[in-house]
């Protein structure tokens, strides 16, 4: 065979092969037009791992059992110092991840020396002709919700923050309640009766069967707990909306031909982890993380437009899988046996207190709620310090571990800590640590958040992708 007759033919081998190399078509250049953006609040590696672990022992297999976040296609890790602190809190965090831009602790969308404002990816997002969505499962105008829509000097200034959330155009509001919606005094005008475009609602099943047409509007969990926060997921009962839903029905109403940005925040996980609460710790993973399957669900219809991204805005409680107690051993199973939170025990060991219990009464509750004596066996120095942490937290000066966003009393505290020993948790703070924080992402553009980041980069990466 002539070679000019050969030509012709090895050029198809060789476009054949290397259309077979090339495999699907990147979406990198594509712009999205539905972005999610996840924090969970004090999640890094080690709650990650330990939610895996624990579902992976309780189904009966080795290893882990991987979350939806943990099959996203993208993973890094950044950094999370902020401007004036190497250990960051909330408002820092917060700023980094909605702004871009590091300032100092306590201070929201704002420089370090507050002297300048800033601007929220959110409010990019409404600038590009998005519908725009804040949901979070503590009060909605703390640390994390308030840095995408408000600027304040002080995390704490509450009022100030509530009411920029109605001057902000956003379409959906979600979640929490309003701490101090009539100042930190009582003396103000009630937030939650401002006459303004956006519609308050304060039922479940109001929010559940909410129109599109009903935007914008703001919905306030009818059950709220302290500092004005939903439930825990581990409290949740048949009435309560947990994140996932409020996720599910979110998207439902922000779906728009223009597209949408949600920030939906576990703020909770955060909350279990300050007070060293390793199953409900467990139960705000999961929550988290089935809302986060609610994303990958809509992502799989619109596959060339959704950008995912999923992370934590700090790591608390100095979270580790392992201790010294059980050495090489764990058995993260005997945490099922916790039925409720250290908030809602506290509640009820409280009224034991009150009614001047007996230990043998307080041996019985941790036994029913904790599984501490029949289901989890408990060694004589165990005992020993039950009972006097029950002689600590009884009479007139009865003992408290004062926590971030709660207290409880020294027995109830000891319990919980004999509980996480015996699984294999190790904690070492009741307070935030400097680890660099995980970053998970899925669809448009997720290959930029690979490798190591600043939490400062987040954002603009997800601005660069949004254009």
């Amino acid at each position: 065979m002539r070679i000019s007759k050969l030509i012709p033919a090895l050029l198809a081998i060789v476009i054949i092969f290397g259309s077979c190399q090339s495999g699907p078509q990147s979406n990198e250049s594509q712009s999205a037009k539905y972005v999610f953006y996840f924090i969970g609040d004090g999640v890094s590696l080690p709650q990650l791992s330990l939610t895996e672990a624990y579902l992976a022992q309780k189904s009966g297999q080795k290893g882990m059992k991987q979350l939806n976040q943990s099959q996203l296609e993208a993973h890094g890790w950044f950094y999370t110092y902020a401007d004036n602190r190497f250990i960051t809190g909330s408002a820092a965090a917060g700023t980094a991840l909605s702004t871009g831009h590091k300032t100092s602790i306590n201070t929201i969308a704002k420089s370090a020396d507050r002297t300048q404002n800033y601007k929220s990816i959110a409010y990019k997002a409404k600038e590009a002709g998005m519908k725009v969505g804040i949901i979070s499962t503590v009060s909605i105008n703390h640390a994390t919700p308030a840095a995408f829509y408000a600027n304040a000097n002080e995390r704490n200034s509450y009022y100030e923050i509530a009411d920029q959330m109605f001057a902000s155009g956003f379409d959906l509001f979600a979640g929490g309640g309003i701490k101090d919606p009539k100042g930190e005094q009582g003396d103000l005008p009630d937030l939650y009766e401002k006459k303004t475009k956006l519609k308050i609602l304060q039922n479940n099943a109001a929010f559940l069967n909410a129109e599109p047409g009903s935007l914008p509007l703001y919905f306030s969990h009818e059950r709220l707990q302290s500092g004005a926060a939903m439930p825990f997921a581990i409290d949740m009962n048949e009435f309560d909306v947990t994140l996932q839903e409020v996720t599910r029905k979110s998207i439902e109403l922000l779906n728009n031909p223009e597209g949408f940005f949600m920030m939906i925040e576990g703020g909770k996980i955060d909350w279990a982890c300050h007070a060293n609460d390793a199953a409900a710790t467990i139960s705000g993973m999961v929550d988290f993380d089935n809302a986060v399957g609610q994303a990958l669900h809509f992502a799989e219809k619109h596959p060339d437009e959704t950008l995912i991204v999923v992370l934590g805005d700090h790591e608390t409680g100095g979270l580790t899988l392992g201790n010294d107690d059980m050495h090489y051993e764990t058995n993260f199973t005997i945490l099922q046996h916790q039925k409720i939170s250290h908030e809602a025990l506290e509640r009820e060991i409280e009224q034991l207190i009150q009614q001047d219990g007996t230990l043998e009464e307080a041996m019985q509750f941790i036994d029913e709620n904790l599984g501490l004596g029949s289901q989890i066996e408990l060694t004589k120095a165990e005992r020993q310090r039950l009972k006097e942490s029950w002689k600590a937290s009884t009479g007139y000066s009865g003992q408290n571990v004062e926590l971030l966003y709660s207290s409880v009393h020294e027995f109830l505290y000891e319990a919980i800590k004999i509980q996480n020993r015996k699984a294999g948790v190790g904690w070492t703070s009741t307070s935030h640590t400097g680890l660099p924080v995980v970053v998970h992402a899925h669809g448009v553009g997720a290959t930029h958040f690979d490798g190591i980041l600043d939490n400062t980069d987040i954002p603009k990466l997800i601005e660069k992708i949004i254009k």
